[in-house]
């Protein structure tokens, strides 16, 4: 690993712990809603914080692994947040279902955050990608190998960008979470947070844009 990318992965890691504090400082309505989007932050800086450990230790593939886990649970947690109705909040607590497709949440979400098409795109450029990884497709499987030996090949480059983009969608569904629910002023410090870790591999724009809303 590179001095580049090591000091990439801190930063990714303080982003984080910079942000726990931030939410920590207020409290919320014991409801439904809300509680539900706290476990999802709880369960997606987990994941984070268990990406950086296995890369760190050289286990990239389970890594990788986790990534579709925390683009979902973004998705459905920021769905959770705002443009579910009460109703299908009850749902999702009773019966741990939701209606909706995956595709269809991210258009929800562009609708209710005005994010033009951020959500649509992202998933449509990513989520093949995404479940190759999880369920042990090629994705996967191709990089277990460097040349004729059983060796891990995972370049620096896509490290950078599944930890920069696992470590913005915390902070996006913070930034969403903490100015729905009246704290602004916080929701800007999480946003200021994704400037401090570098870009997503062409969408520096996009994610920049998205957690500043």
């Amino acid at each position: 690993m590179t001095n580049e990318l090591n000091e990439h992965l801190k930063r990714c890691e303080n982003a984080i712990q910079s942000a726990k504090p931030i939410l920590g400082k207020h409290a919320f309505p014991d409801d439904y809603r809300i509680v539900t989007v706290i476990g999802f932050i709880s369960v997606l800086i987990e994941h984070q914080e268990s990406v950086l450990l296995l890369i760190m230790q050289g286990m990239s593939g389970s890594a990788f692994a986790l990534a579709r886990p925390i683009v979902e649970g973004a998705y459905r947690g920021a769905w959770l947040n705002l443009p579910a109705t009460d109703e299908e909040v009850k749902k999702f607590n009773e019966k741990d279902k939701m209606e909706l497709g995956f595709g269809d949440i991210a258009a929800a979400l562009d609708k209710a955050y005005d994010t033009g098409d951020f959500f649509e795109n992202f998933k449509k450029r990513a989520w093949k990608a995404l479940n190759s990884y999880t369920h042990g497709g090629m994705q996967q499987i191709g990089r277990r190998f460097t040349k004729h030996e059983v060796l891990n090949n995972y370049t620096e480059g896509e490290i950078y960008e599944i930890t920069t983009t696992a470590t913005t969608l915390v902070l996006v569904l913070l930034s969403l979470f903490l100015k729905k629910n009246g704290n602004a002023d916080s929701g800007k410090e999480i946003d200021a947070l994704v400037e401090t870790f570098g870009p997503v591999a062409d969408g520096k724009k996009s994610m920049t844009k998205l957690a500043r809303r």
